[in-house]
């Protein structure tokens, strides 16, 4: 028999409270950035409205598609895809929907002005080593000349300058542990100039997707693993090698996964072990 005049027996109402405020804490959103779907730009390594290419020896080699709407009839240049005079209104189309599920995603600050990457602390990387997620700034985002930033981990990464996007001679973007050109998104409001390199080399000098209808500039001999996406704007090319990337790409949809965090596991393990404690105590009917 229950003991007469005993307080009621308060522990199932109140462990049930606290495991819920340990699951709600605990559980957070991994939230995934969104890779925008490119529509008909996907194949093309060059789209713009007037296309030069300052240098035809040696050539600028295009692997993908290319369009524009002024230019050389002939140009000058290698390309291992279709050539299209203009551009069709669809790609522009496109290019605008893609940039606009780029803006619309929320992002990390880097700065309220001007950026250097290479000097960018992000969690306990080193300088310029960033992981995947969402960046802006409110000014340019830059790349000093002979430096190197490193994008590091498999996921989508964007870069949303509120200036130009600059890198220097001799400066490149690497990619490391599972980053892929595909998944790399760079949507400068100002107008993009990638630095020139002393040689023609293998390695890319830059890469991912450049969406800037304010103008692309590749400088002499640097290497994109990407794609120059400028309809209506300007690209200019320069004894270049463009590669449309051929990996997969990470994900095109957001998922929110919830997830338990070390923190709030060990927390929901100790009032596991609170409520069993209470339960063992509990007077025998």
């Amino acid at each position: 028999m229950p003991t007469p005049n005993a307080p009621p027996n308060t522990a199932p109402s109140s462990v049930h409270a606290l495991l819920g405020a340990a699951l709600f804490l605990s559980c957070t959103a991994a939230l995934a950035q969104t890779a925008p779907n490119l529509g008909t730009t996907a194949p093309y390594g060059i789209v713009s409205g007037t296309f030069t290419n300052s240098n035809t020896s040696p050539q600028t080699i295009v692997n993908g598609n290319v369009c524009f709407t002024t230019g050389p009839v002939t140009p000058p240049l290698s390309i291992v895809g279709a050539t299209s005079t203009p551009c069709l209104p669809a790609v522009g189309l496109d290019q605008g929907a893609a940039l606009a599920a780029l803006n619309g995603q929320p992002c990390t600050s880097l700065g309220a002005g001007a950026v250097t990457l290479d000097s960018v602390v992000i969690g306990a990387n080193p300088p310029g080593t960033i992981p995947p997620g969402c960046y802006s700034s409110g000014g340019a985002m830059n790349v000093t000349a002979t430096t190197n930033v490193t994008l590091s981990g498999a996921g989508i990464y964007i870069f949303r300058p509120g200036g130009a996007l600059n890198t220097g001679a001799n400066s490149r973007v690497l990619l490391a542990g599972g980053a892929c050109a595909s998944d790399i998104y760079w949507a400068p409001v100002g107008a993009t100039t990638i630095g020139a390199s002393a040689a023609l080399s293998p390695t890319p000098t830059f890469v991912g997707n450049i969406l800037d209808a304010a103008g692309i500039t590749i400088g002499h001999f640097a290497h994109l693993s990407g794609r120059a996406l400028a309809f209506g704007g300007t690209v200019t090319t320069d004894a270049n090698t463009i590669t449309v990337p051929t990996c997969a790409t990470f994900g095109t949809t957001a998922a929110a996964i919830p997830t338990l965090s070390e923190w709030g596991i060990i927390l929901l393990a100790g009032l596991l072990g609170v409520a069993g404690i209470r339960s063992l105590r509990r007077p025998m009917a």
